[in-house]
């Protein structure tokens, strides 16, 4: 029977088959951290200066094109050193959607929390009202989507991948996925979708012509930066995907701190803080505590050592060696032999009455014994 039993797996594990699949899980490496390596590389090989940060940059006139996650624009002040620098010359591109660095390209459905117009920064929308930038929602978000439309920017006309949940209007009220307007001396750029200029997609369609183009457009000639930091707080991503959990964790701890804590607010001033207590009551406390630890036995120790030493002594002094020790005590206490062997050896009382009366013989054993 027991080799039916090692037999049965091994006969299961025999008929078993299994299927190789393979997954594709995107590039390794810089390309893994940065998805705007290869339009970097791709710029630099046209002579262009360009750099990758993960703060927030120094603009200058040496700045020629700032490309930035709108979900980056998360002060008033950014907005506002940003709003300066293109109308002095610079060339802004706010990627709409799907500019995160943390996102990533090869997980169809992938988080993106902007989808519509409430997600935005408060300063970035107040950005768009003020400069009357619409942005319409659309059901145009298809991770499926494999075919390209066209897109104009400036005049031309390219065949890019695009799609998302938000489309900048025109100012006609029609949809563009690119809209580009003059902004001072500037040029500030709407782009619907990153995805284009992303390691990914960078070489299909015209994705790099369309970047070049942008390139081209700006007024300042100088370096092109690439701001991939994202100041989506950890916190507010946690509550926005798991705000069941959290209110039920609050709710535990608020209840945990309420049962635990000692007490709310200051002390009683009623209740008398500096008490001075008598020897009496320390002498109770203490002996109140060896009587819980031990019925007092470590206690009685010491007293019962000292009296079987001086017992033994007297015996030894005067000549009854062999004498029994505790006849001998209960002779010299004037208490029968029980009672001092019982005040000698007896360890746990049962009451507090009986252990007073063993402390009572072992006082007067005590005394009668020089």
């Amino acid at each position: 029977m027991k080799w039916l039993l090692m037999l049965f797996p091994l006969l299961v594990l025999a008929s078993c088959s299994y299927e190789e699949t393979t997954r594709e899980t995107g590039h390794k490496g810089k390309a893994r951290i940065n998805p705007y390596l290869a339009a970097e590389r791709f710029l630099s090989e046209f002579d262009y200066e360009v750099e990758n940060q993960s703060g927030w940059p120094e603009l200058s006139g040496q700045v020629s094109m700032v490309m930035v996650p709108a979900s980056s624009l998360t002060a008033r002040g950014y907005v506002k050193e940003l709003g300066d620098w293109t109308r002095r010359g610079g060339h802004t591109v706010v990627l709409l959607s799907h500019g995160e660095a943390y996102l990533n390209d090869w997980r169809k459905g992938g988080f993106n929390p902007f989808r519509t117009k409430d997600d935005f920064p408060e300063p970035f929308t107040e950005w768009m009202e003020e400069l009357d930038l619409e942005l319409e929602q659309t059901s145009r978000q298809d991770d499926d989507k494999t075919t390209a439309e066209k897109v104009e920017f400036l005049g031309q006309e390219y065949e890019v991948f695009m799609e998302s949940a938000l489309i900048p209007l025109d100012e006609q009220g029609e949809a563009k996925m690119v809209r580009s307007i003059a902004y001072g001396g500037g040029r500030l750029t709407l782009v619907a979708d990153a995805r284009p200029f992303r390691n990914r997609w960078i070489g299909d369609y015209d994705h790099a012509a369309l970047l070049l183009a942008m390139e081209e457009s700006s007024p300042y000639v100088g370096r092109t930066i690439f701001i991939r930091n994202v100041s989506l707080s950890f916190w507010k991503l946690l509550w926005s995907r798991a705000w069941p959990a959290m209110i039920a964790l609050i709710l535990l701890v608020v209840f945990w701190l309420w049962k635990n804590l000692p007490r709310f607010g200051p002390l009683d001033s009623r209740e008398a803080v500096g008490t001075t207590r008598a020897y009496d009551h320390h002498l109770e406390a203490l002996g109140d505590f060896h009587w819980r630890l031990d019925r007092a036995e470590g206690l009685l120790r010491p007293l019962r050592d000292s009296i079987i030493e001086r017992a033994h002594r007297l015996a030894l002094t005067s000549g009854h060696r062999d004498a029994d020790v505790f006849q001998l005590m209960a002779e010299r206490a004037g208490i029968s032999r029980e009672r001092a062997q019982r005040a000698m050896t007896f360890e746990r009382s049962k009451d507090q009455g009986a252990f007073n009366r063993l402390v009572a013989d072992l006082q007067t054993i005590h005394l009668s014994i020089p």
